[in-house]
């Protein structure tokens, strides 16, 4: 029943020109191909905009859902309009949803329901399927109400709130799609928002708008807890094309999520944007314990998944991602990722299982830019999975503290893989984590990783763990970068292939521990090092370079009192390149072994 029927004194944002069919048109035709960097410039801000053709207000032909049928078909027979809703409470039956089938109430094109700030009670316990459906239609928004649904659900696709669709039938593709200022409570369902083109030829869904959604889950709302492959998320943009070949097609473009805030609890994820997704933004989205409840580890209790192989040019600024089971964001495969500004507290999974776990993976993504942003807490605060030999993979400026396995876990995803680069991190570990690990093994290691400007700390006993396997991984340097552990602050061990270190400080706290080297280089086989600091060390060894091959300039100890490993080797001409002022020499000089070689002029010169 409607318990207000008087018209709301103020009203809240709507849309800005959907319902104006010239300037959608010229908004269109700008942002056909919009690139990422210029969505948070160039996308319009929600503001009141009244709809074309037919005014009708819901409540004077009855309140159920039959009658929100009816108003809506006398707004199609108009060519569009807006549905206002006399502001009050609602209850619609799920029976009579239900007796709709998979469209729910169908939404014409040209429209706009306007909740007035009204509530929708689902009742019952019936199975439904969608509250509304917008299919093969442009011109859509639903603005200004809360609904309540009844957290029932038999699978696949049932129990969700609104379908925003391009279906296989199409001839033409849609666009302008908006919610703004939409409160969604206990549904149960894979999404409770579904924007979805499953088109088999290139027609596209454009300009998508989701302002202010807030979605509150409750218990029982998660599908499947245990099964990884079930999802249950609020909002699911996504495209049937999802090999890499179908790229081309079914794309959905320009599409914004703002102000998104979620109470995940109890189903497992906020947002997902999977499979073909171009050119979109995700901003200032607040996610509360996604999967806590509603799921288990290693099941993709994610806050914000970018999932597919075809996503493109992404952009997901100034989230806040509050104890995520999972991840706080999941992002595998695609290209063009820009994360800016991410806040990831409380990452709780442990499990080593199907997917990696951390406040974000950037799993076998090309051309990823991760800066600024404050990690705590995590187990491990950022997983970069590199796959391809020119990944461009870049971090930047990030604060991470507490984490208890790793700061930055850095793995090849695929052989052969590289192009990371990290500057400006600071990392400040827990007691039983790395700052810095990259596992490398006889498969997987990580070329061209270049590494400035950086502070790795931890309280356990090492810092930085690079490569445990004589697995050449080429061209890594480090620069101007500060260790601080217990024990070993900086380890190559067994590194196969080509190292720089240009300034290098490694901190011991409490003195060092007995039985560790501070800089500990075992097996490495093609390292330059100039610019060494040891500082505190008071017991251990400073350095282990055994089997070392390369070049040890500039070493400085600084209130420390230990000496090397005396079992250093010498090493022959180098054959890799070296940089203007290096040296290569003996590490174990004797009567008539001493041998040095200096980089000049693009080669390495020897001298006496």
């Amino acid at each position: 029943m409607v318990t207000n029927d008087n018209f709301s004194p103020t009203r809240r944002r709507l849309l800005t020109g959907a319902m104006a069919l010239g300037a959608a048109a010229s908004f269109a035709a700008r942002s056909a191909a919009l690139p990422a960097s210029q969505l948070q410039r160039d996308a319009p801000r929600p503001g009141l905009a009244k709809a074309q053709g037919s005014f009708v207000v819901f409540g004077d032909d009855g309140t159920d859902v039959a009658a929100c049928v009816r108003a809506l078909a006398r707004i199609k027979s108009m060519g569009g309009g807006t549905l206002m809703f006399r502001r009050g409470s609602y209850n619609w039956s799920s029976t009579d949803l239900k007796a709709l089938g998979h469209p729910g109430i169908a939404v014409p094109a040209n429209c706009t329901i306007d909740g007035n700030g009204s509530v929708i009670n689902i009742t019952g316990s019936e199975h439904t399927f969608y509250v509304f459906t917008a299919v093969d239609v442009s011109r859509v928004a639903i603005a200004d109400m809360t609904v309540i649904g009844n957290s029932t659900s038999n699978g696949y696709n049932n129990g969700a709130f609104m379908k925003f669709a391009l279906s296989v039938a199409a001839t033409t593709g849609i666009d302008t799609f908006t919610m703004d200022t939409v409160e969604l409570q206990n549904f149960k369902a894979p999404w409770w928002v579904f924007v979805y083109n499953e088109s088999p030829s290139s027609l596209e869904i454009r300009h998508v708008r989701i302002n202010g959604l807030r979605g509150i889950s409750r218990p029982g709302n998660s599908l499947d807890p245990t099964y990884r492959g079930a999802n249950a998320a609020i909002i699911n943009v996504s495209s049937v094309a999802s090999e890499p070949k179908d790229a081309a097609r079914a794309i959905v473009r320009d599409v914004v999520v703002a102000g998104f805030y979620a109470e995940a609890t109890h189903i497992k994820q906020g947002i997902i944007f999977d499979n073909n997704v171009h050119d979109s933004e995700i901003r200032d989205a607040v996610v509360h314990n996604a999967g806590l409840l509603g799921g288990h580890d290693d099941t993709g209790c994610y806050a914000l998944q970018i999932y597919g192989a075809n996503n493109r040019n992404t952009r997901i600024t100034d989230p806040v991602l509050i104890s995520p089971r999972d991840n706080g964001i999941y992002a595998v495969n695609g290209s063009g990722l820009v994360i800016q500004n991410a806040t990831v507290h409380g990452q709780s999974s442990t499990v080593d299982g199907t997917l990696p776990k951390s406040g974000i993976a950037s799993n076998s993504v090309r051309d990823v830019v991760i800066s600024g942003g404050t990690f705590s807490n995590n187990v491990t605060d950022l997983y970069l999975g590199i796959r391809g030999t020119e990944a461009n993979v870049r971090v930047e400026g990030v604060q991470c503290d507490r984490a208890s396995k790793a700061g930055i876990l850095l793995q090849g995803a695929s052989a052969g893989a590289g192009g990371v680069t990290i500057i400006g991190a600071r990392v400040a570990a827990d007691a039983t984590a790395h700052a810095l690990l990259s596992p490398n093994d006889t498969i997987h290691y990580v070329n061209n990783v270049h590494i400035a400007d950086c502070n790795f700390a931890t309280t356990s006993l090492t810092a930085v763990t690079v490569s445990a396997s004589p697995t050449p991984a080429r061209n890594w340097s480090f620069s101007n970068v500060t260790c601080t552990s217990r024990g070993t602050p900086f380890q190559a061990n067994q590194f196969g292939g080509r190292m720089t270190i240009q300034g290098m400080r490694l901190v011991l706290l409490g003195g060092g521990t007995e039985g560790y080297s501070a800089f500990r280089c075992f097996g490495a086989g093609a390292m330059i090092v100039d610019g060494l600091t040891i500082a505190g060390q008071k017991v251990g060894s400073t350095m282990d370079t055994r089997g070392f091959v390369g070049s040890l300039t500039n070493i400085h100890a600084e209130n420390s009192y230990t000496q090397p490993v005396p079992t250093s080797e010498g090493t022959v001409r180098p054959t890799f390149p070296g940089f203007p002022g290096a040296r290569i020499q003996n590490l174990a000089p004797g009567a008539g072994t001493h041998r040095e070689w200096q980089w000049q002029h693009g080669g390495w010169v020897e001298t006496e």
